[in-house]
């Protein structure tokens, strides 16, 4: 018999996109969607002296700078009122090799001035100096570029069919997130005594409503209604620390929360004390399209 999920159109109730990653997101009305993800998603990140890369993990007052998108650039926003305006044309810039958890990448380097600029917005947080790399396409490498995720876990799951790739986003393209196993969150946080949290913490893409808690992590597929984009939601996402952050401040107030209850509220059995929230989605159809807010997606 068919479950419950199965016959539910769940409803698309935020975007988000993250152009920096590790920076604040930007709330949006809609979206361009892409192979890669929603449009913009994750298309800069800042790397050490050593070419590695730079998240909340390691420096959590990233998730202070606030990020501006227009139709001709991008504007960073520091804390102490210091601003960065960005050209969206590719930069010209030295080509630089890193890695993200261990898939190698490349990057475009944003210059001199911009390395300046976070040194000066970051000092006496980070000591070593901080570069600025946008993912785009260069005909010097025209392959490098693409970042292919998820082969191995495809062919597991009998998907090998599936390609898919993304830019400078930790695993998948898209993270979907549930209202309603955030409120199962917060009421299990204010059960033992601790701050509720806000969607943000969890950096989702899309944020749904109208689905039982968790039931997120039992959708095989999130399809537009009245559209042609359908979204694979191929792997719960495991939490990391960057949840204990708070995305206003940038600050750690609370070293546990929400990462111990949430270790408690796994909707798997065996999940070994492992958090979950949201689940990581690949695009199968409808590239080239838009998804905007008050959207139905039928799970199945």
């Amino acid at each position: 018999m068919e479950n419950a999920t199965a016959r539910t159109a769940a409803k698309l109730a935020e975007l988000w996109i993250y152009p920096v990653k590790g920076f604040a997101g930007i709330n949006l009305d809609e979206a361009g969607l892409t192979s890669e993800g929603l449009a913009w998603d994750r298309r800069w990140m800042m790397i050490d002296a050593e070419g590695r890369f730079m998240t909340q993990r390691r420096l959590p007052a990233m998730a202070a700078i606030r990020v501006q998108l227009t139709e001709h650039e991008l504007c960073l926003l520091a804390p102490c009122g210091r601003q960065l305006h960005l050209p969206l044309t590719p930069p010209q810039g030295a080509l630089v090799e890193t890695k993200v958890h261990g898939d190698p990448c490349f990057g475009i380097d944003e210059g001199e001035e911009v390395s300046a600029w976070l040194d000066r917005v970051f000092e006496g947080q980070w000591k070593t100096p901080l570069r600025l790399l946008r993912f785009a396409r260069d005909a010097r490498v025209e392959q490098a570029l693409l970042r292919r995720v998820g082969e191995q876990r495809f062919e597991q799951l009998g998907r090998s069919e599936v390609i898919s790739h993304t830019g400078f986003a930790d695993g998948y393209p898209l993270l979907i997130a549930s209202r309603a196993s955030l409120d199962a969150l917060n009421q299990a946080l204010l059960e033992r005594g601790a701050q509720t949290v806000e969607m943000t913490r969890f950096r989702p893409n899309l944020v749904i409503e109208g689905l039982p808690a968790f039931a997120e992590h039992r959708v095989e597929e999130f399809a537009q209604l009245g559209g042609k984009i359908r979204l694979w939601a191929c792997k719960p996402c495991e939490r990391c620390p960057v949840v204990k952050v708070d995305q206003i401040s940038g600050e750690i107030r609370d070293r546990a929360e929400p990462l111990a209850t949430l270790m408690t509220l796994s909707p798997f059995d065996g999940s070994g004390g492992r958090a979950y929230f949201g689940v990581n989605a690949v695009v199968l159809s409808g590239s080239g399209g838009k998804l905007r807010v008050g959207d139905r997606l039928r799970a199945r």
